[in-house]
């Protein structure tokens, strides 16, 4: 498959230009004219930033990635433009041409052939991976109901906050890693250069060095061989690589959702952080109009636990069963009892989506607060960590020299 540009007019002849993936010139040719318009220009797309290897052509995209600021600008302006008047074609044309991103640019370029060639938004995002789900299907319901600019306002909002406490869980862990990174720096530097330097002092002496300082030395004459590190490289890319394998798998997904939730501190934290993006989605897809139970099960997948996803599973049959939602959600240990009493009274004042996005506020504040709290704990802890992976450091050095005292 390659890329090609092509530039083309349109029944009003209007100019268009654009790219599209094909084996070939003449299947994209046939292609546009299929869409109805007429070929100016076709071209094959060259990249700065591929190398060929055994034929196949191999694209540096880290550097491109599309990262969830722009999904929340391209979201927002979105809105705005819809909100304002304006078709989805011609906002299409809009954001193409304002976003900066070359990877995002060529997205929406492709989004914005499908509208023309008669198919809905949603299914012209549904092909890109960028656009999630939940993404999918409020867009979906937007649609379906009339409310696309306020479905896209909401969205916008909600990928906002969503980036928002991301940004500030990053900001406020940035001290600690900054410790964490600085200490093993530190001790790999007194391990590697230092220490070799007291061992020379103690073998001239003919002092019999203790445990602890054969062990430092021992490390550090490990951290001069190159094979460490190539087997170093080994395990850590095979483990990586069986882990994730491992918690993709469904009995890999229980065992770590199962540890999550069961630590110390941690686990309640997790666990806030899982009701609250459901209730999030939750409260968004009754707001826009989706019904109760494919509201549940669009919104159950993006809970990112799954125990919480299995509980919720349960609840959508008792619901098409004839029961009530708090009623089942009661039964459950992992709900909070303050949630499932909030749901209870949504359910019977009918404010079912508004109360939703009022426990998605109330769990995020606590997030945000126990992400504070964490922090606060973890910078003393994190010094207290270096100041004894150092001072084991120094004992094992100095420890050899009091024994030398003593004999003398």
């Amino acid at each position: 498959m390659s890329v090609y540009n092509y530039i083309v007019r349109n029944s009003r002849g209007e100019s268009i230009k654009g790219t599209l993936d094909s084996d070939s010139r003449d299947s994209v040719a046939s292609k546009l004219r299929e869409m109805g318009y007429f070929i100016v220009n076709i071209s094959e797309a060259k990249s700065d930033k591929k190398f060929t290897l055994t034929g196949k052509k191999i694209s540096f995209s880290f550097f491109n990635r599309i990262k969830t600021r722009d999904l929340v600008i391209f979201t927002r302006q979105f809105s705005t433009l819809i909100s304002s008047g304006m078709s989805l074609l011609e906002s299409l044309v809009v954001l193409e041409k304002q976003t900066a991103n070359v990877k995002f640019k060529e997205i929406i370029s492709e989004i914005k052939i499908d509208v023309q060639s008669g198919h809905t938004l949603s299914e012209a995002m549904e092909k890109h991976r960028v656009f999630n789900d939940l993404f999918i299907s409020l867009i979906r319901a937007g649609e379906a109901g009339g409310v696309l600019d306020r479905t896209m306002n909401d969205l916008a909002d909600f990928l906002e906050q969503e980036d928002e406490l991301a940004a500030t869980i990053k900001s406020k862990t940035a001290y600690p890693k900054f410790v964490l990174a600085f200490s093993v720096v530190i001790s790999f530097v007194m391990i590697v250069f230092l220490v070799p330097t007291f061992k020379g002092i103690y073998d001239e002496l003919g002092a019999e060095l203790p445990m602890i300082t054969q062990i430092v030395m021992w490390i550090g004459d490990l951290f001069k061989k190159v094979y460490f590190y190539i087997i170093l490289a080994v395990v850590a890319f095979g483990g990586k690589y069986l882990f994730g394998k491992f918690i993709r798998s469904n009995k890999g997904k229980h065992v770590m959702d199962k540890v999550k939730i069961s630590m110390p501190k941690f686990g309640e934290l997790f666990r806030k952080m899982a009701l609250g993006r459901f209730s999030r989605h939750f409260g968004i897809l009754l707001a826009t109009g989706v019904p109760i139970l494919n509201s549940l099960e669009i919104a159950k997948s993006v809970s990112g636990n799954i125990y919480i996803d299995e509980a919720l599973e349960k609840i959508k049959i008792s619901i098409r069963e004839g029961e009530s939602m708090s009623d089942p959600m009661a039964e459950m240990t992992i709900f909070p009892s303050m949630m499932v009493q909030m749901i209870g009274v949504g359910e019977r004042t009918g404010t079912l989506d508004s109360i939703s996005s009022k426990i998605a506020d109330f769990y995020e504040k606590e997030v945000s607060n126990g992400v504070d709290m964490l922090v606060t704990i973890l910078e003393p802890m994190m010094l207290l960590f270096v100041a004894l992976f150092v001072g084991v450091i120094l004992i094992s050095m100095y420890l050899p020299m009091f024994n030398i005292y003593q004999a003398l």
